[in-house]
């Protein structure tokens, strides 16, 4: 779904006009309420991205890669995974060589700004995002219609919670350990 979809959508399950102009007032907020559920989205779905970065004098900076970095779960280099660790500040990461480093870390997503902006989530969790504006638009309003706003948001949450148990695990035997200074 496009940024506009999911605006369209909202309006339309919050019983309000899509015209153009309904849409052109409620962008910004609603935009703000997606990017909001397309964060706490991928936190859930643990999103990875696998990148070549050239370190540095063995030093990375994360600032630097394609997405938002949140977490690093694995450093390749010359063949096989190494140890590394986080610099004096939270966007340096330090690597035993320097060389070229496969770099597996967790991402946010692109944020939606423009109306044809699509998200970078599964599509199956599109609908999430536009429960989840609803359900924030909703709590904004009046005591009436806060009881809605719940209502959408415990839909959300359960969804959510649904999307936990199926994603499995990724990378073989959960309970392996690891000898990190191999």
């Amino acid at each position: 779904m496009t940024l506009n979809d999911i605006i369209v959508s909202a309006l339309a399950q919050l019983d309000r006009a899509h015209d153009m102009q309904t849409v052109e007032i409620y962008r910004e907020r609603f935009a703000r309420f997606a990017n909001d559920a397309q964060f706490d989205l991928a936190l859930t779905l643990a999103l990875k991205r696998t990148e070549e970065v050239e370190p540095v004098d063995g030093v990375v900076d994360l600032g630097k890669l394609s997405r938002h970095c949140y977490r690093v779960e694995s450093a390749e280099q010359l063949g096989r995974k190494v140890p590394f660790r986080i610099g004096d500040s939270p966007e340096q990461l330090f690597l035993p060589y320097n060389e070229t480093t496969r770099l597996t870390y967790r991402f946010s997503p692109a944020k939606l700004e423009s109306a044809t902006d699509v998200s970078e989530l599964p599509e199956a969790v599109h609908p999430l995002i536009v429960s989840y504006v609803v359900g924030r638009e909703r709590m904004g309003g009046d005591v009436s219609t806060q009881g809605g706003g719940n209502i959408y948001l415990s839909m959300y949450n359960a969804a959510k919670a649904k999307l936990r148990g199926s994603l499995g695990y990724c990378c073989g035997d959960p309970y392996t350990i690891t000898n990190r200074y191999e």
